[in-house]
């Protein structure tokens, strides 16, 4: 073949991107769709907080979630004694860079902590978002206070704005990124069987 051929065949197909440009893109892609989303959702993530009721004996199990259903962490109570809760008041503070006053002032949010506590010092803490602290206690103190056979989930989340909308979206994208992929390679491996189907027949 010669140096036109091989220039018209170019021209054609395009210039493929090579091996270490595709890794390149692939890496970007699963940071922006998978790495950042897991960081959002670990630093304000949300929990899901079971208890159940037997025997007039209430157990709670609390587990927090990272894409707002994978389990980061679990927490048990065995028996349930006593529903609380704690604060941690947001403000303004200085803006510190280098270890030098900006002379700016930036906003802390607050943080809300759900407190469930049992026998022999056995409790769970869960990071609830201020706003929705108090309904949250409301809700966990009257399925105690109730002693009914059965159980009830409460949804709750550390941050509505950075956790819930931000996290949220991102999270979308964590979606959209596993389901491409996975269509991806179902694809890959049905073109894989056909060939091997057509490969092996014979013709009559």
């Amino acid at each position: 073949m010669n140096m036109n051929n091989k220039e018209t065949k170019r021209d054609y197909y395009g210039s493929r991107p090579t091996l270490r440009a595709m890794a390149f893109q692939h890496a970007i892609v699963f940071l922006v769709c998978v790495v950042f989303p897991g960081l959002v959702t670990t630093m304000a993530p949300a929990s899901w907080i079971t208890f159940e009721c037997s025997q007039e004996k209430v157990s709670c199990t609390a587990r927090t979630c990272v894409f707002f259903i994978v389990p980061l962490k679990t927490q048990h109570v065995d028996q349930v004694t006593e529903i609380s809760d704690r604060e941690i008041a947001g403000g303004t503070k200085r803006e510190r860079k280098h270890g030098r006053d900006t002379g700016k002032k930036v906003h802390v949010d607050g943080e809300g902590f759900l407190r469930i506590l049992g026998l022999e010092d056995q409790y769970a803490e869960v990071s609830v978002s201020p706003a929705s602290l108090n309904a949250v206690v409301i809700k966990a103190q009257e399925f105690l206070n109730s002693k009914k056979e059965g159980s009830t989930t409460l949804f709750a989340i550390a941050n509505w704005k950075f956790g819930g909308l931000m996290g949220g979206v991102l999270t979308l994208l964590t979606v959209l990124y596993v389901v491409g992929y996975t269509l991806g390679a179902v694809k890959l491996v049905l073109g894989m069987i056909r060939k091997i189907i057509s490969g092996n027949a014979k013709p009559v």
